[in-house]
Parts: C-alpha cells; structure tokens; sequence
C-alpha cells in the first residue's frame, strides 16, 4: 500500500495535516500550503514607465500684468448725492381758536332743591282669621299604620349526619370502565397496494411530441486583427506633452528701504475727498412769548361760594355715666312683633278617611306573596354533559410503532480512520513529515523497519487536525 498522510486516510473530510514542517531547534515554522502559492504562479513583470511630468518650473519673457477681473469689470462711475424732498412749512390758520364744546353748551348747571324722603307706611294686617288650606294636606292624608314587628331568625343546628369527605365534583361524575372509543384515523391499505403505478397522465395523453426543427444558427465573423503595428501611445502621454519653459521670476520685492528726498504729503484719500464746506444753522422754530391776560384774575370758585365755613362745634361726649341708672316703673316687653303676631288656638286636623274603605280586622301573619305563591320543589340536579375520562385509563398496550420507526431504518456508519490515529485501535503508524508538512502513515503489517528517528527535540504534536 506504501506511505499515506492524513488527507488520504480520512474518508470524511473533516481531517487534514497541518502543513507545518519541523524545523532543528524544537519549533514548527508556518504552513507552507496555501491557496496564493498554488493556484497564482510567479511570471516576469517589467518596470512601468511612469507618466509624471519633470518637475521643471514653467518660464515666460512677457512682462508681469497687474490686470485683474475686478479692475476690467467694474469701473469707476461718479456719484451724485441722493435726492431728498423738502417738507412744507407750517402756516399758521388766520383767525381765533373756538374752544364752547357742545359740553359746555348742552349741559349747563341747574339748581333743584333736594328729594324729599318717601317712608313706606307699616305692613297691613288682615282683620280676618286666615283659613287657608293647601292641596298637599287634601290628598295626602296620614293613615294609622301598624308597625311590622321584624322577623327573627331561627337558631342554627349542626348537621347530625357524618362528614363523608367527598365533593359534589366525585360525586356526580362517577367513572365508568368503558371500551376506549374506536380511532378516526383511517388504514394505510390503500398505500400499500401490489398494482404497478399508473403513471398515465392527461399531458401525456393529450399533447403528443412533435419533432421540432434545427434552430438557424448565424455564422460568425472571424476575428480580423488590425493592420497597423501597435503604438503604445496612449491619450495622456499624446495630449500632456513636455513643454519646456523658463523659471519664472520671483514677484518677492526687494528687502532695501524706499527712500526719498521729497518732502512728505499729507493729503490723503480722506482730506481729499472729504473736505469742509461752510454749512448754514438749520432753522429752529421759536414758539411765541407768554402774554399775561389783563385785568385781575377772580380766585372765587363754586366750592368757596356754596360752601361756607362754619364755626364748629365741641362734640358732646358721650360716654355713660359711672354706674347702672335704674328707670323707676315696671318693663314694658310689648313689641310690635307681640302686637302684630299674636298665637292663634289652630289645632292639627286628622286625615279623614277615604269613603268605602274599611280597616282590616284580620291579624298580619308575617308570610308574604312570594313566599305563599311560589313554593320550592325538589329538582333533581341537571345531568352534566361532561364526558368521563375513561378513554385516557386504557388497560390495553401503548401502541408506539410511528412512522420514523418502520421506514427510517438505522444505517451502521464507519468510523473515520483518520480520527482514531495514534491510538491502539488505529491499524497505521507513524512513519516521518515530509518537506511539505504531510505527516506519513503506513499500515502496521507492512512495518518491517524500525523507525526512522527525526529529532529527540522533536515536539509531540497531535496527528489529527480537525477542520
């Protein structure tokens, strides 16, 4: 059979070797196996030309122009000043101010003397008794009722039958040994049947086969190759092409001093511009100068000519004298209240009673409609419509033969010998680790050689490798 890795003796995919080859001085080195150095090979590149520009400054003879957008667009214009419209002087009206109101002429003052008081005369009193009599006392009379004495209720007497310990939930639903009911589920015997299969369709019977014709097929154009030999120029290196151009000038000025001998000059765009001009003081109105009325001005007011001083008067006190004075005479406590109101001898009338309407002699018995008229029947409890549950306490077997059990029948699965590697139970040995990482095998009865020895400061290392 000769010499197997682990990758050959697994039959189930999931064992490999490492790939790791043991390298002098006790240590594995990296996997050497990987999908970069198998699947993409190394081929000769060239050196791409690079297509930057030389990094040489562009130079010009013409003369720096200080133009700019600004100074070519937007040109100067002169400004005139804005116009301002003059308001109107005020005019004063000819002629004197009116200031009667219709206030002042519509209402006027007027002297009336004052109302006089109007007193009210006393209550009147009716000579007469009032006999008044409301409806409320006519219809609704007050009857003799006799009072309902209340009822009392019977003393309570223990239960002399015994305690059976059973609820009315045991009682009524009794269990009963009952056939289990019979299964809804219908047979597989119509599964299983011994007939071959009928596999005649409506399709196939219907619609027969008709042979279909050869698709025209265009034929291709073969591949002409250009005629002209190929360049190599591209767009950018045929649009973007070396110009060659001076070094362009600093616009730094020079760090020397600008000196001068003429004399400084004060004048600046503002004094310029701005100058001064000899401006007029706007016009204030002065408002006209108070003249004093002629003649005297009279201090009388309506205040000081209705009302007149008078010499007051010391207020007399008035507080009582030491001591409680004591009016000789008897009181007299007849008020106006007593005088007006006096108690009437009314005595309270008793409802009259209705016309046919005889009191029942009869004793009251204490038993009322209801309970005379409607007596209570014994009535035997309604049938409970609850099905017992004897289906669910069979004596018969479980019957646990489901559909897993009779048609998924258990398949006997051999184990991975790539798995049970380096065991006692494993029928390969160990041989060596080739250049590539792969761990060697071979069977046990071929073993007719000792071992070869690799290292003594080999590592052990486990053989198997699950992914």
């Amino acid at each position: 059979m000769g010499k197997r890795c682990i990758c050959e003796i697994c039959n189930c995919g999931r064992h490999h070797c490492p790939h790791r080859p043991w390298r002098p001085g006790g240590d594995y080195g990296p996997c050497l196996v990987t999908s970069y150095n198998t699947a993409y090979k190394q081929h000769p590149l060239q050196m791409r030309e690079s297509c930057k520009p030389e990094a040489s400054a562009m130079r010009s003879e013409d003369p720096l122009s200080d133009k700019t957008t600004f100074r070519t667009d937007y040109v100067k214009h002169p400004l005139d000043k804005p116009y301002c419209h003059p308001h109107e002087q005020y005019k004063k009206p000819i002629g004197e101010i009116d200031s009667l109101t219709s206030y002042h002429r519509d209402y006027t003052e007027k002297h009336a003397p004052p109302a006089a008081m109007v007193k009210r005369e006393g209550q009147r009193q009716m000579p007469a008794r009032f006999e008044g009599e409301p409806t409320y006392k006519i219809d609704y009379r007050k009857w003799p009722i006799e009072k309902h004495q209340a009822k009392v209720p019977e003393g309570w007497a223990p239960p002399t039958q015994p305690f059976e310990g059973q609820s009315t939930f045991t009682h009524d639903f009794r269990k009963y040994n009952e056939r289990p009911r019979q299964s809804m589920r219908p047979t597989e015997a119509t599964q299983l049947s011994n007939s071959p299969f009928d596999s005649n369709t409506g399709y196939r019977a219907d619609y027969i086969r008709h042979p279909l014709q050869a698709r025209e097929q265009r034929e291709k154009e073969k591949y002409k190759g250009p005629s002209a030999p190929f360049d190599g120029m591209s767009t950018f290196t045929r649009d973007f092409t070396k110009k060659e151009g001076g070094k362009s000038e600093s616009c730094r000025p020079n760090a020397e001093a600008y000196q001068s001998d003429v004399p400084l000059d004060d004048l600046t765009t503002f004094k310029n511009d701005y100058r001064r001009w000899n401006g007029e003081r706007p016009h204030v109105h002065l408002p006209e100068q108070y003249k004093q009325p002629e003649g005297e001005m009279d201090h009388n007011t309506t205040h000081r000519i209705q009302y007149k001083p008078h010499p007051p008067q010391r207020v007399a006190l008035m507080k009582p004298g030491e001591g409680r004075v004591m009016i000789p005479g008897e009181f007299e406590g007849l008020t106006n209240y007593k005088s007006d109101y006096k108690p009437w001898g009314i005595h309270r009338e008793r409802p009259k009673a209705r016309e046919g309407w005889v009191p029942n002699t009869v004793p009251f018995e204490g038993q009322a409609t209801y309970k005379s008229h409607y007596t209570a029947h014994n009535i035997a409890p309604p049938r409970s419509m609850k099905p017992d549950a004897t289906a669910m306490a069979s004596d018969a077997p479980f019957e646990d033969a489901t559909m897993y059990r009779t048609e998924y029948t258990r398949k006997h699965v051999d184990i991975c010998p790539a798995s049970i590697l380096n065991t006692k139970a494993s029928c390969y040995t160990y041989v060596e680790t080739d250049n590539c990482g792969h761990k060697q095998y071979i069977p046990v009865y071929e073993r007719t050689t000792p071992l070869r020895r690799v290292s003594s400061a080999a590592p052990k290392v486990p053989a198997v490798m699950v992914a």
